[in-house]
């Protein structure tokens, strides 16, 4: 069904059909690039301009690989495309440095993750994690090159440039519904009548004739008919579809939450190995998410109210500004987790760039309003004092007073030695099974005092309480470890040496026997536990010997990527660990859990760290530290050893791979080569089928809108079927066996009548004969109602 060419008739349509779709295409993709830029904060519209762009480009070359001939014409498409990809996402806005070939893994994950956080992060997008900014630009950059390929993409042999309209309609709808969706529209009738000539001109513009009076009207007003249910779509309460629960039924159903007050039973906390936060901070410390200051006669937990201390200027000596290489800022991330505490090291000064409104809870701890959830992120600026173990030799601790509330031991009485009230000075009866001790700092020789809050009473005299409570053993090991002693130091030194005598880690621990507290237990009795024993242990010895105290709970410094540029942070991770108080430096972190605990721990100020040893691989291998039988090397106070998990690439992996392989310019060189390909081969033949192109006659353009209309209505004529042969076929009526005939007439009489409309429309009834309605509906797709 083809007609021989004939010179000298030009075409009667307003453009050719190649130049309408990419007009159309590139009109409603700059629509579509400037609503989806709205969903990235500080994105210019000139970026996202530049997206389009990039995309318009690559199908302009696709277009103009039609020039090309022989192989170079099939293989020609498929070369720019994927150069059109690459330029899609150089042009991006993201980190070239992230697309380099060692970095394409660490890329892929991240952007999952990226996309996985949509569903619970606000938009416009302005967290700390880079991620989901980086998936929003890469898809508005892609979504838009893949769009415009699919637009042109030549098929079925035939290179007019009318490609796949309709795929890449959904593409282009998307760009432009999901900031409808997420943010709504200031104007939605405004935004409705623009999508809707956009869309009527990408799909129809082709077809508009040389004088479209007629048209453009017609155009115009199915505009304005399609604004109002669109704009009435935007303007609703509720959004056309779920994105969020969408984007959260990406992940996991169930997400890791921790318990952070101390139990010593079996451990029961998550143990899967799942990465639960992600933090880019130079120097790596303790990831804290609550202080334990109560020791509520049993175990450490959480302070229920406030102690008087009024913020985070509470927490931190008054001279900290002298020391502004232990104040940090970090950007946290979080991954497969839900918490209502913003973590981070030491004493947290400020929270910025949150995903979710974040208030101060209590002095240098934060809290968010609402739960945090995975890519939810947040930039944390924090005090975290690390002293070496020869500053802190002489320094004093709980002197000034400050902090009187970390000295006080709730200790319960042994049954059948409880106090009557009424022998403590109370008018009413009843008894007394408790007791708050508040010792005194280190150096004041006075005796302790004990309070009894149940009936509002005190008592001068401690001694006396502690010998009829649970703790007495506690109380004399404290004061035998802390005789000989001249400093806190001195004390905290012997306190740790105690607990590596003897001690062994273990997650199911022995059970204290009967009569006995927990931890008077383990530290008398059982001697083995985990990272709870041992912390809550050291923080009520230290208590009992006049050094304030704490028990921090979080996690531990994790695992370096060098990949990710960040310290990965896993459910392992979890741990406790003590805080002291020095008058001079603030609270100092100590850790005596045994190196056999899964969480990587930090010796922190209980001896200085040697040098760093240079190895074999240089600063890689001090990084990483000694093997099993190897000295153990020290990078900022972490012991390398520690810190290795092979669920992670080791930081030495990561800087050993960071010095080799190809040059990331020169991939980049590679892909901006293959995206001039296309270019290079249309100059190349252009010149030799220049002369052959001529313009072809309205009847040539009928006999293939007809091959056109058969194949989309699914009822495709075999190749060599002539006109005479299509009119037995389909059975048509009179009125369309005489469309046919018009079309077979024109091959013979270039003067002949054009088919009339009525004609077009009983041909379009004959395709949808035995279809049924979608199928009706399809034939107004395949031969579409023609504007004269």
């Amino acid at each position: 069904m083809s007609s021989p060419e004939i010179e000298g008739r030009p075409p009667t349509a307003l453009m050719p059909v190649w130049a309408a779709r990419l007009v159309g295409f590139a009109a409603l993709a700059a629509l579509a690039a400037l609503e989806w830029q709205r969903m990235i904060a500080g994105l210019s519209s000139g970026r996202a301009l530049l997206w389009v762009a990039a995309a318009v480009g690559g199908a302009a070359a696709v277009v103009a690989c039609a020039r090309l001939r022989g192989r170079a014409r099939t293989l020609g498409p498929v070369v720019v495309a994927a150069g059109t990809l690459v330029v899609a996402a150089l042009v991006s806005g993201i980190d070239v440095a992230l697309l380099r070939p060692r970095e394409w893994g660490a890329t892929a994950e991240g952007v999952a993750n990226g996309l996985q956080s949509l569903g619970t992060v606000r938009l416009p997008y302005a967290g700390a994690d880079p991620w989901p900014g980086v998936a929003l630009q890469l898809a508005g950059a892609l979504l838009l090159a893949g769009a415009g390929l699919v637009a042109v993409w030549p098929r079925g042999g035939a290179d007019d440039g009318r490609g796949y309209p309709f795929m890449a309609l959904v593409a282009l709808l998307v760009l432009v519904a999901a900031p409808v969706i997420s943010l709504g529209g200031t104007r939605p009738v405004f935004l409705g009548a623009i999508l809707t000539a956009l869309l009527v001109c990408f799909l129809w513009l082709e077809r508009l004739p040389l004088r479209p009076g007629l048209g453009v009207a017609a155009l115009l007003a199915v505009a304005l008919a399609g604004a109002l249910p669109l704009a009435a779509a935007a303007d609703q309460g509720e959004p056309w579809f779920d994105y969020k629960a969408f984007a959260e039924g990406l992940g996991p159903d169930d997400p890791v939450r921790f318990t952070w007050n101390q139990e010593y039973g079996p451990i029961d906390w998550p143990r899967d190995g799942n990465e639960v936060m992600r933090v880019k901070i130079e120097q790596p410390s303790y990831w804290k998410a609550r202080n334990l200051e109560t020791f509520d006669g049993r175990g450490w937990v959480d302070t229920p109210v406030s102690d008087g201390r009024r913020g985070w200027e509470d927490e931190v000596p008054d001279d900290w500004r002298n020391r502004p290489g232990w104040t940090s800022t970090a950007e946290v991330s979080v991954r497969r987790m839900r918490t209502h505490d913003v973590i981070g090291a030491g004493t947290i000064m400020a929270v910025t760039d949150a995903t979710r409104p974040i208030s101060q809870s209590r002095p240098g701890r934060w809290e968010s309003l609402t739960e945090l959830r995975r890519g939810d992120s947040y930039t944390v600026r924090m005090h975290a004092p690390r002293p070496t173990g020869t500053q802190v030799r002489e320094s004093d601790t709980g002197d000034n007073g400050r902090m009187a509330e970390d000295l006080v031991v709730t200790v319960p009485l042994k049954p059948g030695r409880e106090f009557q009230a009424r022998r403590l000075g109370s008018p009413l009866p009843g008894v007394v099974r408790a007791a708050r001790i508040r010792f005194r700092a280190y150096g004041d020789e006075r005796e302790p005092i004990a309070e009894f809050p149940s009936i509002d009473r005190g008592s001068q005299e401690a001694v006396p309480v502690l010998r009829r409570s649970l703790y007495w053993r506690t109380w004399k090991l404290s004061q035998r470890l802390k005789d000989g002693t001249e400093t806190p130091y001195q004390y905290l030194r012997k306190v740790d040496a105690y607990l590596r005598q003897g001690f062994s880690y273990s997650e199911r621990p022995t059970p204290p026997p009967r009569g006995r507290a927990p931890l008077d237990a383990f530290l008398l009795d059982t001697k083995d536990g985990y990272c709870q024993h041992f912390s809550g242990a050291m923080a009520l010895l230290l208590r009992m010997g006049g050094v304030p105290a704490r028990v921090a709970t979080g996690f531990s410094p994790g695992g370096f990527s060098g990949r990710r540029d960040a310290w990965i942070v896993r459910d392992t991770d979890a741990h406790a660990w003590v805080e002291a108080w020095y008058d001079a430096f603030g609270w100092a972190t100590y850790d005596p859990t045994p190196a056999a605990t899964p969480a990587r721990s930090q010796i922190a100020v209980l001896q200085d760290p040697p040098p760093l040893l240079e190895s074999a691989s240089g600063a890689a291998g001090a990084l990483a530290g000694g093997g099993p039988t190897g000295p153990i090397q020290r990078a900022g106070g972490v012991r390398g050893d520690l810190l290795f998990d092979p669920q992670r690439k080791t930081a030495a992996a990561s800087a050993a791979g960071a010095g080799g392989g190809t040059r990331w310019w020169v991939w980049a060189l590679v892909g901006g080569g293959a995206a001039l390909l296309g270019a290079f081969a249309v100059g190349r033949f252009t010149r030799r089928r220049r002369h052959r192109d001529e313009p072809v006659t309205p009847h040539d353009r009928a006999i293939a809108e007809l091959e056109a209309a058969l194949r989309r209505a699914g009822r495709p004529a075999p190749v060599g079927t002539t006109l005479r042969q299509l009119e037995v076929r389909l059975g048509a009526s009179p009125e369309a066996t005489a469309y046919l005939r018009a079309l077979r007439a024109g091959r013979y009489a270039p003067a002949a009548p054009p088919p009339t409309a009525a004609q077009r429309r009983a041909l379009r009834r004959a395709l949808a004969t035995g279809l049924g309605p979608l199928g009706r509906l399809r034939t107004w797709w395949a031969l579409p109602p023609r504007a004269r």
